[in-house]
Parts: structure tokens; sequence; C-alpha cells
């Protein structure tokens, strides 16, 4: 319990690095007006995947009973 704050403050940073990531390859697709398959691969593949470790890094809430 004493880390769930941590891991919840965690996770939200990689979601938050997951949308700086695709916002940088939007300007940056529109300022350079020219993005390769594979670029535009690589921001997906890397933005895809510290959203799945942001999202399974917070923790579910404990329902009490």
């Amino acid at each position: 319990m004493r880390h769930e704050d941590r891991r919840k403050e965690a996770g939200k940073m990689f979601i938050d690095v997951a949308k700086y990531i695709v916002t940088v390859g939007v300007i940056g697709n529109i300022l350079s007006e020219k993005m390769s398959i594979m670029e535009a691969l690589a921001i997906i593949t890397v933005a895809a995947l510290s959203f799945v470790i942001g999202f399974y890094t917070i923790p579910a809430k404990k329902e009490n009973k």
C-alpha cells in the first residue's frame, strides 16, 4: 500500500510521455511535410508502448467491503 501513490504518479507520467510523443510526431510531420512510414510506425509503437506501461502501472482501485 505504501507505493500505491508512487505507482499512480509513475503511470500518469508514462501516459503523459505517450501524449508528448504523439504531439511531437504530429507537429514534426506538419513542419517537415515529409515523414516516412518507418518514422510514423516508430512514433506510434513507442507511444502505444508507453501508454500500455502507464496503464498497467496505475494500481486498480480496491473496493472496501
